[in-house]
């Protein structure tokens, strides 16, 4: 899980802010041999009393809460860092074309500070698919990055650009993601069916960023806030799906992967007490001659349940809806089970029965989360199936 980590001495003063992809792994990686250390790494560890840490649902989210903080506190290791190192910060420009440039003033600076320029340029190249901007001498003339998508010479979309790159960089995600779904839907009515669907792609580029956007302030009133996040998404499931049991641990999502009824693969995702769990994640080689998406789920299904090796469910909910189902009239999962239809997001039970969620429930928004891991793990080993059946 990333996040930020916060070492403090027994006066409960900050030592040091760090971020990482992986909390765990990271703060356990201080306490090693002391000779492996190194002499300053060594010295900050000698004075750790106490460990504290925020987890966020993204890398990105941990670098610019991590800059925030350092900006905030002023640990005394994050100072003596960047007085080896000058910091780099992120500012937009003045001028009639705002362009965001990096350097060492952190005067009036949106994002900072980094211990490295390469952090700096990641996420402003991160950001670029979402508010396009453009670094050349001439960004009124169209260049080889506007037909990427990544630079616009009209000066008012560059304007409103530029607005949402400032937001971007104050981890504003919420106002940006809602600015561009106000826009795509703007765009449908009108029926300017491409822009639309260029909002869309942006809109799907800041998901897979963030997930779920969180401003850095929200992280900071609450260092829970992730767990606490997690925790509503089983209440919501509990209470809409009326399930008969108090904790909501092990979720399990199938989905079947096939093109033309060949090579056809399923997978089994897996979220534990709200959290995705790629370690989990199973795959199925489908072995069926009855190439029908029902008949296949239900081989799949079958196969799962035949492994009491494995952790049992508390809930298995099905990408699809009645036709899938239907396999519960001759199994017996012994749990919970529903389907999932794409096109309305509306769920199904056993008997037929719709439950439509909105789209901001964050129980459907952690069952669409693992419907998609598990559309991009059974296309994994389907295109490796396929890639085998086509060598000469």
């Amino acid at each position: 899980m990333p996040g930020v980590y916060i070492y403090k001495d027994k006066n409960k003063d900050i030592l040091y802010i760090g971020k990482a992809g992986n909390l765990k792994n990271r703060v356990k990686s201080y306490f090693q041999s002391p000779i492996k250390l190194g002499s300053k790494t060594a010295n900050l560890v000698s004075q750790i009393w106490i460990i504290e840490y925020i987890e966020v649902n993204s890398e990105i989210e941990a670098l610019l809460l991590e800059s925030k903080l350092i900006k905030k506190f002023k640990p005394k290791y994050n100072i003596t860092a960047k007085d080896d190192k000058s910091p780099y910060y992120i500012h937009i420009t003045r001028e009639k074309f705002p362009k965001p440039i990096i350097n060492h003033e952190s005067d009036k600076s949106l994002a900072g500070p980094f211990l490295s320029g390469y952090i700096a340029r990641s996420i402003l190249r991160q950001f670029r698919h979402i508010a396009p901007y453009c670094t050349s001498a001439h960004p009124e003339v169209p260049c080889f990055y506007t037909h990427l998508g990544l630079c616009d010479p009209d000066l008012s979309r560059y304007r409103q650009n530029s607005a949402k790159l400032k937001k971007l960089l104050r981890g504003e995600f919420i106002k940006v993601k809602r600015d561009l779904m106000a826009l795509m839907h703007q765009a449908s009515k009108k029926q300017h069916f491409e822009k639309a669907s260029a909002y869309r792609d942006k809109i799907k580029h800041l998901d897979y960023l963030l997930f779920k956007p969180v401003t850095a302030d929200e992280y900071i009133v609450n260092p829970n806030l992730v767990q606490d996040k997690r925790h509503e998404a089983l209440d919501e499931l509990i209470k809409n799906l009326k399930l008969k049991i108090k904790n909501l641990s092990r979720i399990e999502m199938f989905d079947i992967s096939n093109l033309a009824g060949t090579s056809a693969t399923g997978a089994m995702t897996v979220a534990i007490d709200g959290q995705i769990s790629p370690r989990e994640y199973r795959h199925f080689t489908i072995k069926t001659e009855e190439l029908n998406d029902v008949s296949m789920m239900k081989e799949m299904l079958v196969r799962r349940m035949r492994h009491k090796d494995w952790p049992k469910p508390d809930l298995i909910i099905l990408d699809g809806g009645l036709p899938q189902l239907s396999i519960t009239q001759s199994v017996n999962f012994k749990c919970p089970i529903f389907g999932l239809a794409k096109q309305e997001e509306i769920i199904f039970d056993i008997n037929g029965k719709e439950i439509r969620l909105e789209r901001s429930n964050p129980g459907l928004q952690l069952l669409q989360r693992l419907r998609d891991e598990a559309h991009r793990f059974a296309r994994r080993l389907h295109h490796k199936h396929r890639s085998a059946t086509i060598k000469p």
